[in-house]
């Protein structure tokens, strides 16, 4: 008997199955998350799978998959089907496969295919059918034709590996991991074939763990290919219960037969050891093997075992060249052959039997039984059923509870995140201001003094006492240069107050009042614009704090661009309403339903010096100084619109000053 560790690496129908199995769900979780990926429009195109990616894996699937359905079939219904052709055509789609999925490598890296790939694919497909063809001749599982195209596959592999290893990919030490383990598999896939049987058997099973192990990284990398966090989670996820639940049913199946053997060889060991004492007995008084099972006792038990112990299948004994076999027959009757012991009387039937027992008869025979794996495979398949629908129904419950938790998550950081970008925004767009008011305010004050100068020369010169030595032509070149310096000094000073070198009066401010006279100021250019106003007041609104000067001067420059956005007319909302975001300021909007801002541009408007109108229409200065104003109230101001429909400004100013305490609406 077997131990318990050779139960876990044998190659039996269940390791087999297992191990299909595993594979098969592997490559069915990458081949899933790649369609994901290709379907994806929120992921970046260069970080899309190429089309190879998944072609590949998909014939990873169809391969593992009929393997799966062979190896079940031959579980389940214990019959051994056999597999040499069609491996053959199994091991060239795996081959192929490979060539797929390491060609898509070469396209990420260099974005070409690489030109060998066809003529691969092609080499292979013509192999796997002289191996198919030559496969009654050579009688080989593993034709040294097939060995060809694992060095091929072999050598891809390799070339694919340079690849990532040049390359920052993601998850690139999984992918190294991956494509080192495929090599290691495809270079050593014949070697089991060329040794004794436990040695195969143990290159058997690393050869397997190889390619589980260059699934694994793959479908690693495939999750971490993804930026979404769910994604991720899920690959890992699934991944913990694949593996957990293959090693379950390894170690169950391995630990049942081992039982199970156990068992069978004491219930046995009773019938061998009378057998053995009969047959001795008998010879010592001159009797062969016809004539000792001749003797009643001895045939009624032989044929009474058969239905104490279900397992058992044959018992053949073996004594100076003489053989006696019992076996039974699938409709119960019990076959005998007594004779000659080169003759085989009951050929392998293609149901799994292992030897229950053997007993040598004094060095020249030997008492064997012979059982079938029916029974212990019928309750290693439940055990295989039971555990991988617990394990399936366990893994959808928790992918529920943790794609509710992450998803909620990965909400909370994509808002986290936008709101990071725009305050980061924010302080941008304020250092920016910062620094060009320093520069402005630096240069307004080196501007104000010579221009000072001139505008009081020129002003002397043209309406003073000697205006009268200069001629009208020269009057009126003295009058432009006046009227032009006095233009200089209105922008002097509009830099002046956008650098805030200007000191607030702040006292308690109606809202109301503030649009009143601000509409007052602008009424003879909403007259002849034909703008129509709707002002929308909340009662009893408190105080803001504020220069009422400065305020009026905020909203005279919102309302003229709102007029001049409305060229031909249109409707102009004026709100002044608590503020919803922010229960200690006052929010003012002004909403006009011109032409309105376009979207690359909405982000600029508080610069200076930056106007959407045409030449000779604006300095670019109205809205930057407002912004520095509302910023030095401690309030915000912001815009939306919507190009052919209109823009709406917001001010956001904090309420009157309460126990001295200065409020901001940041």
């Amino acid at each position: 008997m077997d131990s318990l560790l050779w139960q876990v690496s044998s190659r039996s129908a269940e390791t087999l199955l297992i191990f299909s199995l595993f594979h098969f769900l592997l490559a069915g979780l990458t081949l899933l998350m790649l369609l994901r990926q290709r379907m994806s429009a929120e992921l970046e195109p260069d970080r899309r799978p190429e089309l190879l990616l998944p072609f590949g894996f998909g014939l990873l699937v169809l391969q593992f998959a009929l393997l799966t359905i062979h190896f079940g079939a031959s579980f389940f219904f214990q019959r051994r089907m056999p597999l040499h052709q069609p491996e053959q055509f199994l091991h060239g789609l795996l081959i192929a496969a490979v060539i797929l999925i390491v060609s898509s490598y070469h396209v990420r890296a260099n974005s070409y295919r690489p030109r060998w790939m066809w003529p691969a694919l092609a080499l292979v497909a013509a192999l796997v059918t002289i191996a198919l063809r030559r496969q009654l001749l050579n009688g080989l599982p593993h034709p040294p034709v097939m060995l060809v195209c694992d060095l091929i596959g072999a050598a891809a592999v390799l070339s694919a590996l340079r690849c990532v290893r040049q390359s920052s990919w993601e998850a690139r030490s999984m992918r190294t991991l991956a494509l080192s383990s495929l090599a290691a598999a495809l270079l050593g896939h014949g070697l089991p074939q060329l040794l004794p049987n436990h040695p195969a058997v143990i290159v058997w099973n690393l050869d397997e763990h190889l390619i589980s192990v260059a699934l694994l990284g793959f479908a690693w990398a495939a999750g971490e290919r993804s930026r979404n966090l769910l994604d991720r989670v899920f690959v890992r996820l699934n991944l913990t219960f694949i593996v957990l639940a293959s090693l379950i049913m390894l170690s169950t199946a391995a630990m049942e037969k081992y039982q199970y053997f156990r068992i069978t060889e004491e219930r046995s060991s009773n019938l061998a050891e009378f057998l053995r004492g009969h047959v001795v007995y008998y010879t010592q008084h001159g009797e062969g093997l016809e004539q000792i099972f001749s003797h009643p006792e001895v045939m009624k038990r032989v044929v009474v075992e058969f239905g104490t112990i279900p397992e058992l299948r044959e018992v053949d004994v073996t004594l100076r060249g003489q053989r006696a076999s019992f076996w039974w027959q699938p409709d119960g009757e019990i076959q005998d052959y007594i004779g000659g012991a080169g003759h085989d009387p009951e050929p392998d039937s293609g149901q799994n039997f292992f030897r229950m027992t053997r007993l040598p008869i004094d060095g020249t025979g030997d008492v064997e039984f012979t059982g079938t794996m029916d029974f212990v495979n019928q309750r290693i398949g439940k055990y295989i059923i039971f555990i991988y629908s617990s394990f399936t129904l366990v893994l959808l419950m928790a992918t529920g509870v943790i794609g509710i938790i992450v998803a909620d998550t990965d909400r909370q950081l994509k808002r986290q995140y936008a709101e990071l970008q725009e305050a980061q925004q924010q302080l941008a767009q304020s250092a920016k201001l910062a620094s060009i008011g320093e520069l402005a305010g630096g240069m307004a004050h080196e501007i104000n003094n010579p221009i000072t100068s001139i505008l009081s020369l020129a002003s002397f010169l043209s309406s003073g006492k000697g205006a009268e030595r200069f001629s009208l032509r020269e009057r009126k070149n003295l009058q432009l240069i006046t009227d032009q310096a006095e233009r200089i000094a209105r922008l002097v000073k509009g830099l002046l107050a956008f650098s805030r070198q200007t000191q607030l009066q702040l006292a308690p401010v109606d809202a109301e009042e503030l649009l009143t006279v601000a509409l007052s100021l602008v009424q003879h250019r909403l007259s002849s614009a034909h703008v129509r106003v709707i002002r929308q007041i909340q009662p009893g609104l408190p105080a803001v704090s504020g220069d009422r000067g400065k305020l009026t001067e905020v909203l005279v420059n919102v309302l003229a661009n709102a007029v001049d956005a409305m060229n031909s007319g249109g409707v102009l909302r004026l709100r002044a309403l608590a503020d919803p975001e922010n229960s200690n300021c006052v929010r003012i909007e002004v909403e006009d339903s011109g032409i309105g801002i376009a979207e690359q541009a909405l982000p600029r408007i508080f610069d200076p010096f930056f106007t959407t109108k045409g030449p000779g229409s604006g300095t670019g200065l109205g809205l930057s100084i407002s912004h520095g104003i509302v910023k030095d109230h401690g309030g915000q101001i912001w815009a939306s619109s919507t190009p052919g429909t209109g823009t709406t400004v917001f001010i956001s100013l904090p309420q009157e000053l309460l126990n001295e305490a200065a409020l901001t609406c940041d």
